[in-house]
């Protein structure tokens, strides 16, 4: 559901851990970082059996603008955002629980292009141990150490992803959002007068330069 194309997106929703899977039990902290607005803000999620519920005391502990999840349950997944008492949001944020034996750290907020991340293939041992890695249902090689880098990510990386461990199975799978670089600061035009300047005293310096020449010339023609 495309939560932020409802209403003025003037929020940031982060979550710690940053990332989209989570074992049955884990605890997750997410928080309402305002950008300006005089609203209070309030987290929200939709779920497979809710729609817009509120952080209460029912799945979650309201902490100031965090919300906390001590334990959450494979009927935590969905999508989460922050809205403002005045209809503002935030951007959202998918989340996944499994009662399952392997998850996919994946952030669950963007990556910038460029920047190295990392995919690890995690048990609920946190035991590192050869992976095999897909990305939109295709492998896409096999880990060793249960991890896979991009030493710079780009927009081609974008795509859903999942992995395997030979003896515990798969995944959940889930996107690896890319957002764009920083664009590099536009080159400051160098002012006409400057030029100008610059101009003058070289013409200058050649006319110095040709006297001096000229000088000696007529010197030299004297003296012999």
């Amino acid at each position: 559901m495309g939560i932020t194309s409802l209403c003025l997106m003037l929020s940031t929703l982060v979550i710690h851990p940053n990332r989209s899977q989570f074992f049955s039990y884990d605890s997750i902290t997410l928080t309402c970082g305002a950008a300006g607005s005089p609203g209070g803000w309030t987290l929200k999620r939709n779920t497979s059996t809710h729609a817009s519920q509120l952080c209460d005391s029912d799945w979650g502990v309201s902490n100031g603008s965090s919300c906390v999840i001590e334990d959450v349950y494979a009927s935590d997944s969905g999508v989460y955002w922050c809205e403002s008492e005045l209809g503002e949001c935030s951007n959202s944020v998918n989340v996944t629980v499994t009662g399952g034996a392997v998850i996919l750290e994946i952030p669950a907020l963007p990556v910038t292009e460029g920047d190295e991340v990392t995919l690890l293939c995690s048990n609920k041992e946190g035991q590192s141990r050869e992976a095999t890695f897909f990305k939109d249902g295709v492998s896409i090689g096999t880990g060793p150490a249960g991890n896979v880098s991009f030493l710079k990510v780009s927009k081609s990386d974008e795509g859903f992803y999942h992995c395997e461990l030979p003896t515990e199975g798969k995944s959940p799978q889930s996107w690896l959002a890319v957002k764009g670089g920083a664009e590099p600061p536009p080159l400051m035009p160098v002012p006409r007068l400057v030029c100008a300047v610059l101009l003058v005293v070289l013409h200058v310096v050649i006319f110095i330069v040709c006297v001096n020449i000229h000088r000696k010339i007529v010197q030299h023609l004297r003296d012999s």
